[in-house]
């Protein structure tokens, strides 16, 4: 089987996670790190192209392993929402202004630096969501992936692939060490629609607010599938077209007179050299990545049981990694690992039955693992009780650790991009968490829940 020959990576992965989860959770001031930002570093560090520790393939490799990998998280995260579904519904509007905030975020944030930095119209692209899979495919296919819109869409998925995860971490922790925002409204703020980065936020929520660790997890995974989900219709009708028409009012222009400039000039060949050549050089990955939005786990291309496989050893890694960093009996830990990953492997399943492959596997998931901890179902106060003994932040450290790993192919293409997307991303991944928390924290006062 080809991912037993890829042993080594499960072993770089098994290093840093003892070596992550052995220096554990450390505050400084008002920023906290934790043992998922230690992952993704040393896993960077590793897969650095200039130290040929990892070849490309590895990398690759790696990188596909993640998605599945991180639906161990997902089960841990739904498992929190059964026993809090009562809450959650009486937070129904919160859930749904929060997205507002998600999404009008990146241009609140994001657009004024890009036109401070006169990134012309790939701030189209690069501010109107936080720019995944599904983001850059409605980009794609609106104005070409070779347009100006095309560029800031795929120098913002890179961005955010290499360090999104990264800054939302941080900056989650900075924020809820201030105490301006309830912890409550700061983990809808985090289900920002990217599982990786939804995990760095809540880590760090988690350990401002340990005492409130079941219901941020509920509050967080709750919005996350509720981004996951609608964000793309949301994305789609709403925030692409308000962000085109802030952009042609702000700047006075519109596309069609600025392609006819552009095309006069030929300023177009001159000004986005580097841009191109990112372009042309993943061109294929990202068409395979359009042809692949409506079910983006299934790029991939695992069979069920590489799937299950790849399971396995995130529940052992994650047992390892609740061993060395929260103190965890391994023996105990086996059932809660072994409960996290099959209801993640039949959630797999599931989403490949006929007729239900039009939403993403992480849906499927997500619902059967709320299922499986709703109460008033018999057996799903046991499947709670024992899942509990796995820490949330340890299920976090194993996906950080193949995710750290992959980064390295995308290091080069990173290193062609204008400087100017970096500041862009930093906002966009900003607004959207911030403007998200803000909503939540609103609409939850006036429901009543704090």
């Amino acid at each position: 089987m080809d991912l037993i020959r890829n042993w080594r990576i499960h072993l770089f992965a098994l290093c840093i996670v003892v070596v992550a989860d052995f220096v554990g959770i450390q505050k400084f001031g008002l920023v906290v790190f934790l043992p998922l930002f230690y992952a993704l570093v040393l896993g960077g560090i590793i897969s650095y192209p200039s130290f040929h520790i990892m070849s490309d393939k590895m990398m690759e490799r790696a990188g596909e392993f993640m998605p599945v990998a991180m639906l161990y998280l997902i089960v841990k995260i739904g498992l929190g929402i059964g026993p809090n579904l009562h809450m959650l519904m009486n937070s129904g509007m919160a859930l749904i202004m929060q997205e507002f905030g998600h999404f009008f975020g990146t241009l609140i944030f994001g657009l004024p630096m890009a036109l401070f930095l006169k990134m012309g119209r790939e701030a189209i692209g690069a501010c109107y969501s936080i720019d995944r899979e599904a983001n850059v495919a409605i980009i794609a296919e609106k104005y070409g992936i070779f347009s100006p819109e095309g560029r800031g869409v795929m120098g913002m998925y890179i961005c955010g692939t290499l360090f999104g995860a990264l800054w939302i971490s941080v900056l989650a922790g900075i924020i809820a060490r201030t105490g301006l925002f309830h912890p409550y409204a700061l983990a809808m703020g985090g289900g920002i629609g990217s599982a990786s980065m939804m995990a760095a936020s809540v880590g760090s929520i988690v350990a401002v607010f340990p005492e409130e660790a079941q219901k941020i997890t509920a509050y967080a995974g709750a919005a996350n599938l509720m981004t996951s989900v609608l964000g793309i219709y949301f994305a789609l009708f709403v925030s692409l077209p308000v962000t085109v028409k802030v952009y042609d009012f702000v700047t006075g222009r519109k596309r069609q007179e600025e392609v006819a400039e552009i095309t006069d000039t030929n300023e177009l060949n001159r000004q986005e050299t580097l841009e191109n050549q990112i372009v042309d050089e993943n061109a294929a990955s990202v068409t395979e990545l359009i042809e692949d939005t409506k079910d983006k786990e299934n790029k991939v291309k695992e069979t069920l049981l590489d799937c299950l496989f790849i399971l396995c050893i995130t529940g052992v890694l994650g047992i390892v990694a609740n061993s060395v960093g929260y103190k965890g009996n391994p023996i105990a830990d086996f059932t809660g690992s072994a409960l996290l990953v099959v209801i993640a492997f039949i959630g797999i399943c599931i989403a490949h039955l006929p007729g239900l492959k039009k939403l993403p596997i992480v849906f499927w998931v997500s619902i059967l693992a709320v299922i499986c901890s709703v109460p008033e179902i018999p057996g799903t106060a046991w499947i709670v009780d024992q899942t509990n003994h796995i820490n949330f932040l340890a299920t976090t450290t194993p996906i950080l650790a193949y995710g750290g790993l992959s980064l390295g192919k995308d290091i080069p293409a990173f290193k062609r991009l204008s400087w100017r997307i970096v500041p862009v991303a930093l906002m966009v991944a900003s607004g959207s968490f911030i403007c998200a928390t803000i909503m939540a924290e609103i609409m939850l006062h006036l429901e009543g829940i704090f």
